[in-house]
């Protein structure tokens, strides 16, 4: 008998995580994923609308310190990392915008479907420096 509990214990625990995977909720609307670093915040700022359309949505990065003046985007390179792919390159190398410390960039489609309980990881290295900031929707 007790062996038999066991296994629909384990029937049970299979049935409500993939009745949890199956109930996320697809993106519809604008929506932040946000994350901190050592040396940058950041913004995954996806939009369903300019996703379906051109298949890209925007980045952005804010540096931390005061002064931006040796950020050359050019040296800037990304890594965007999530449960469907990896996006990688070079900012310099990208459409940008830069205002101040903030510097905004497209990048391309991660996921099939983004979900708001999405994850992704963004890699910047930039001056011999490496951040790894975790995005999520808060």
């Amino acid at each position: 008998m007790f062996p038999i509990k066991i296994s629909m214990l384990y029937y049970l625990m299979v049935f409500s995580c993939l009745t949890a995977c199956a109930s996320q909720t697809v993106v519809t609307e604008e929506v932040l994923f946000k994350g901190e670093g050592q040396f940058w915040n950041a913004t995954y700022i996806y939009n369903p609308d300019l996703e379906n359309g051109k298949g890209v949505n925007w980045i952005e990065i804010d540096y931390i310190e005061d002064e931006s003046s040796n950020l050359d985007v050019n040296k800037i390179d990304i890594e965007l990392e999530s449960r469907d792919g990896l996006i990688t390159g070079n900012i310099g190398q990208m459409e940008n915008r830069i205002e101040g410390n903030t510097i905004s960039f497209l990048v391309g489609t991660v996921n099939e479907e983004t979900y708001i309980e999405d994850e992704y990881k963004l890699i910047i290295k930039f001056n011999d420096e490496q951040d790894v900031i975790k995005l999520k929707h808060k």
